[in-house]
């Protein structure tokens, strides 16, 4: 009898491992994350396929933006630039990727932090008559995230459409969680991919980390900010994060509409009703929406990024909170700096994961040799999220600059070609670039070699990261 259930124990056992080991040869495009999930697989077989279900298989299916194959319908007089030669090669990876053309005519203002972004979103539910849109990754049950559910249910009061999205695991930021609130107040909502027994469903990957607002199909908010009181830098919370956020007007509303329509059916709501608001063209920028998730926009942010630093001629200047580049993107800002642009990346002095800076540390010395400036900002945690490339072009939105954002989350980036906010967003470096510390070359190399061997161990689980 024993000798019947140890031989089914061992039929389960290889049969798991087999499926599990199976799933990842075809579904994980990473070979090192693929080689990894493999030997974990083979030496713990039901410890490690049920650690793969939680982490590994991170790909959803849902209707995407196809990558358009038609890269010479693109006209080299495109709107998007009055220089038919930077612009254009600047332009033509976002297209050939999503298909989309950029829309001319929109206005785009920073708003710094949650002390300039607050007020505006606020004031802008306040005045809606029709529609509020709103999507967060994490949405705190704090001062803040409260008073933005007092003025959901004044807007729902007076005859407004109310949708609330929030990611399922980003609410779990603050206990108990807003959903507490939204439900008392009988908001309606909807959680981003539910942890749930029955029917099963685990994935702590696969997160919206999209942050939008959108008012009467008129006005838009996006950018890095979560909601919550850690996105005031003069205020009392232990997480405090200084931020970027951005006020989109104009024709590209109707993007972040369709977008956040996708998101709301994805997580089984009833579409908004369809109905268009008038946006005229009266601003000076052109934008192009960016769609980037682990379904059929995988890799759709990376290859837009990539393209985008190839064409520099000057300089490429970023901010980001966590920065751990694939190798694909890291021989691109090499090869930038080798060819004489200025390259310099911010991040946060003291990163909150700091299995990230570790891993970072391990490969830095790659960017150093190459004349990539690596500067550390101090606190509060620089949680700023954009891309200023020469004089014409910035990409912001919600991506960081690491596999997890890359590959496992869903994403928004917005292209904007126009010198204008170009230029803002580089004076708000130039700012911040006197109280930088720069890594140096010296500085790795004095490294103990017990923190070597931390940075080594670290950066062997960069996939995940």
């Amino acid at each position: 009898m024993w000798f019947e259930y140890l031989l089914s124990f061992f039929s389960i056992y290889v049969i798991v491992a087999v499926v599990a080991a199976a799933h990842a040869l075809l579904h994980v495009r990473d070979s090192r994350a693929a080689f990894g999930w493999l030997g974990l697989i083979v030496v713990f077989p039901i410890a490690g396929a049920l650690l793969y279900a939680l982490f590994g298989i991170n790909r959803v299916r849902r209707k995407a933006q196809r990558i358009s194959q038609d890269t010479d319908s693109e006209p080299l007089t495109d709107p998007v630039t009055h220089q038919a030669t930077d612009g254009v090669l600047r332009n033509r990876p976002g297209y050939n990727i999503t298909g989309q053309r950029v829309v001319p005519g929109n206005s785009v203002a920073t708003l710094y932090n949650g002390e300039q972004a607050f007020p505006e979103m606020l004031e802008a539910i306040d005045k809606a008559q029709r529609e509020v849109l709103l999507s967060s990754y994490i949405f705190d049950n704090d001062d803040t995230g409260r008073l933005f559910v007092e003025k959901l249910v004044a807007a729902r009061d007076r005859g407004c459409s109310i949708y609330v999205l929030i990611d399922d695991v980003g609410m779990r930021y603050s206990f108990p969680t807003i959903i507490r609130e939204l439900r008392r107040h009988n908001i309606p909502h909807k959680r981003f991919m539910p942890l749930k027994l029955l029917p099963p469903s685990f994935s702590i990957n696969l997160r919206t980390h999209r942050k939008v607002l959108v008012t009467d199909r008129s006005l838009a908010f996006a950018g890095g900010m979560n909601i919550g009181d850690r996105q005031l830098v003069h205020g009392d919370s232990s997480h405090r994060a200084s931020d970027l956020h951005f006020r989109f007007e104009g024709p590209i509303i109707g993007e972040f509409v369709d977008l956040f329509a996708d998101d709301w059916k994805f997580s089984r709501g009833e579409p908004p009703k369809d109905w268009q608001a008038d946006n005229p063209q009266d601003g000076r920028a052109s934008c192009r929406l960016i769609t980037d998730g682990p379904d059929d926009t995988l890799d759709s942010m990376m290859l837009v990024i990539m393209g985008a630093i190839a064409s520099a001629r000057s300089r490429v200047w970023i901010m980001t909170p966590y920065f751990l580049p694939e190798r694909q993107m890291l021989g691109c800002l090499q090869a930038a700096a080798l060819s004489g642009v200025d390259v310099k990346v911010m991040i946060p002095e003291k990163n909150n994961w700091p299995l990230v800076q570790w891993a970072l540390q391990h490969t830095m010395s790659e960017l150093l040799d190459a004349g990539v400036h690596i500067l550390r900002r101090p606190p509060p945690f620089a949680h700023s999220k954009c891309i200023v490339i020469d004089d014409d072009y910035s990409l912001v939105g919600s991506s960081n600059l690491d596999p997890r954002s890359l590959r496992l989350n869903f994403e928004l980036g917005v292209e904007v070609f126009e010198p204008g906010l170009n230029g803002e967003l580089a004076a708000h470096f130039l700012e911040n670039l006197d109280s930088c510390k720069p890594f140096t070359s010296m500085e790795l190399n004095e490294r103990k070699t017990v923190a070597r061997l931390r940075d080594s161990a670290s950066a062997l689980f960069t996939p995940y990261l």
